[in-house]
């Protein structure tokens, strides 16, 4: 491989958020394993059946490693997934390329399965990454240094759950992404010096946040919340490119429900005929409780920088505690609890809080609160804590990123038992590493040296000044 040359090198130094999304992608394609594409394959399954016959069911899939396992129902004779299309609509693109190119599942599983999701989830939640990047550099103090934008971004990218599940073609992970995206379009349109291609971002959030639904109901309220947001926002002129937008999102799912349930608004758990009732909302002061210790535990041992975060969300100065931005923020993850917090589920034989996956950009956006602190003290504090945190929650869900996100047993640790197999020497297969390996290292060299040089000139100039 070809090291780039000295006008790309100058273009992506010029660009962090562009290295920010590529690094990511890379070690996110990179950290692929054949654990999570044989325990997942019903997201194959259901990108396997749109594109070799043309069908939403399940069955019939010709190659031996994809028979439908949980999560599936059956529905006038034919078996479905209990989960929105979405992550099979996105995939079945994907697919349907690879097919040109002569792969299948048959012949290739791991390849194949392994490519639709470096173009799919890998590729949604790093460029979610990088949204977030110039999210917390917009709500970074003036004239700060990308200190902390880059590690608050570094720890929402490899230091929560999005890691482990940014391997699997997985419904929430790509919501996630999709969401994420969406809001900071919408924060970009709050912003009214900022005025550069208006209807562009209009649109695009509307479609991702359509696209969000279409793959997970998990962030519904949000998708709610965020539709409020940029209502409140009073730009009456972007509101039908917003609306169109949106309901060209939803339309994919509308198309599947009515095709398979003969109602565009029926939805798979729905038809499911209560069997998955366990995910709908249902207030019980006992199940409260037990989901508040039990997210509460699980956040501590697997993603500890997600309370750091929250910690360093009252930090924000006043103005920006008024702006609709960050009383959205706020909102999002007030209503994801009130959602997570009273359904009877848990996310059986999950790696780390599953359900807190939406959850997870908003609250390491309170990291940058912590740059808002007047005592350069008190940011070397703060700076040590966000660290020391981010560093055992990175070791934590590195393991889960290159063993598997399927943590069962259920209601045993994931973490430990991930550990103990890598005593025992078992090996998986990465099918993308050896790949992507070159450009991750590239990648992470030109991020480490632009960041490093854009931080020691801005702390010359602040002397100069000064």
């Amino acid at each position: 491989m070809k090291l780039p040359n000295k006008k790309i090198l100058s273009d992506l130094l010029a660009r962090p958020a562009l290295l920010i999304f590529l690094l990511t992608w890379f070690a996110y394609g990179a950290a692929i394993n054949s654990s999570n594409l044989i325990a997942f394959d019903l997201q194959q399954i259901g990108v396997e059946a749109m594109v070799e016959r043309h069908h939403f069911y399940l069955e019939g899939a010709a190659s031996p490693q994809m028979t439908t396992k949980g999560d599936v129902f059956k529905y006038d004779e034919h078996l479905y997934a209990a989960k929105q299309p979405g992550q099979f609509m996105a995939g079945a693109v994907v697919f349907f390329v690879l097919r040109i190119f002569g792969l299948n599942y048959l012949k290739n599983y791991l390849l194949t399965s392994a490519l639709v999701i470096f173009f799919t989830a890998s590729l949604v939640l790093a460029a979610s990454a990088a949204a977030f990047f110039k999210l917390a550099r917009a709500m970074s103090p003036d004239g700060a240094d990308l200190f902390w934008p880059t590690g608050a971004t570094l720890a929402y990218a490899f230091a929560t759950t999005i890691f482990p599940y940014s391997g699997i073609a997985h419904h929430d992970a790509l919501a996630t992404g999709y969401l994420a995206i969406a809001f900071y379009f919408i924060f970009q349109l709050s912003r009214r010096e900022v005025e550069e291609r208006t209807y562009l971002k209009s649109g695009a959030a509307g479609l991702l946040l359509g696209l969000t639904i279409t793959t997970s109901m998990l962030p519904f309220f949000m998708v709610l919340l965020c539709v409020i947001y940029f209502l409140s926002l009073r730009r009456w002129g972007l509101l039908p490119v917003f609306l169109i937008s949106l309901l060209a999102g939803l339309l994919p799912l509308f198309i599947f429900d009515f095709v398979s349930f003969g109602n565009p608004f029926r939805l798979a758990n729905v038809a499911g005929a209560g069997m998955f009732a366990d995910t709908f909302w249902q207030f019980a002061p006992r199940n409260l409780g037990d989901k508040l210790v039990f997210n509460a535990r699980a956040l501590v041992f697997y993603v500890p920088v997600f309370a750091i975060g929250l910690f360093g969300l009252s930090y924000y100065p006043r103005e920006i505690k008024r702006s609709w931005a960050f009383l959205a923020l706020i909102g999002l993850l007030i209503v994801l609890a009130a959602f997570v917090f009273n359904i009877k589920s848990d996310g059986d034989c999950q790696f780390g809080p599953r359900y807190l996956l939406p959850a997870m950009p908003f609250a390491c956006l309170g990291i940058i609160g912590f740059s808002h602190l007047s005592r350069s003290a008190e940011r070397r504090l703060a700076a040590v804590a966000v660290v020391l945190a981010g560093v055992y929650s990175f070791v934590v869900n590195l393991v889960g990123a290159l063993r598997g996100a399927m943590g069962c047993l259920h209601g045993e640790n994931a973490f430990w038992n991930h550990v103990a197999a890598l005593g025992q020497g078992e090996k998986l297969a990465y099918p993308l590493a050896w790949w992507l390996l070159l450009p991750l290292i590239i990648c992470g060299t030109l991020l480490i040296t632009t960041i490093a040089e854009r931080i020691r000139a801005n702390r010359s100039t602040f002397r100069i000044v000064s």
